[in-house]
């Protein structure tokens, strides 16, 4: 009983500190070196919240962060990840590690291209999930893949995706005198772009999402570390988020 009343208090004490005005105030002064951090805790809350259940599922360039790791609530029959081996992976990545599963379902990983996914049968998924990928290919091959993933699925089937938003991105590489905020990005696309291309592809955008809403930079130009803190998390205003997220269907 006393561990339990301990415990208790002092997860009262650090849910105060959490909601006080100073712990904001201290976050704010931090929002530059911890904004990694609040990238990954709405993604998760984008992935826990917002992506389909399905039975079926494939992930392109997910082997190291999957989505049942990543807060993805529902039960699923197999889980096929698709990621570069060893060898062709950029350094900053390192070797893939595919963390343990433990609930119902197979986890299997196919090493190879995303732009080619000839091991994947026609018609044979219920859902793909491209996390923070698409912007690692070229633009033609980000079609290629587009055409993949819509061979692969059911009729009906969902092609959901996130990516770094150019609108806001660009502004923040410039503050480094670079074009992209990541060396291995060959885009990042604006999402009036990324949406054609998606509708060119033979999708219907069923969802949009902004995720890590920037309202200072895309107000001012200027790039604003304190929005990652001040700004929500998931909301409607695509063009002022630091990432797109899109859902798709198979027309």
């Amino acid at each position: 009983m006393k561990v339990a009343l301990g415990q208790r208090w002092i997860e009262d004490l650090l849910r105060s500190l959490m909601l006080s005005q100073e712990f904001l105030q201290r976050s704010v002064t931090r929002a530059a070196k911890d904004h990694l951090y609040y990238i990954h805790q709405a993604r998760c809350k984008l992935i826990r919240t917002h992506l389909p259940p399905a039975a079926e599922i494939g992930d392109l360039g997910g082997a190291n962060a999957p989505i049942y790791h990543m807060g993805y609530p529902h039960k699923f029959d197999r889980l096929v990840m698709v990621d570069l081996p060893d060898e062709q992976r950029h350094t900053a990545y390192g070797q893939i590690k595919v963390q343990a599963y433990s609930g119902p379902g197979e986890v299997v990983v196919h090493y190879g291209s995303m732009v080619n996914l000839t091991t994947i049968p026609d018609g044979s998924l219920d859902l793909v999930w491209s996390g923070q990928s698409i912007e690692h290919v070229s633009e033609a091959d980000g079609q290629r893949m587009c055409a993949e993933v819509n061979r692969v699925l059911k009729p009906g089937g969902m092609f959901c995706l996130d990516t770094p938003n150019g609108r806001i991105t660009n502004i923040h590489a410039a503050t480094a005198g670079l074009k992209f905020i990541h060396p291995e990005h060959f885009i990042e696309y604006d999402p009036d772009h990324l949406a054609s291309l998606l509708t060119t592809s033979g999708f219907e955008i069923v969802h949009r999402y902004g995720v890590c809403h920037m309202p200072t930079t895309a107000r001012t130009g200027i790039f604003s570390y304190e929005d990652f803190v001040l700004g929500s998390p998931i909301v409607s205003w695509v063009e002022e988020s630091y990432i797109q997220y899109y859902a798709c269907r198979k027309i």
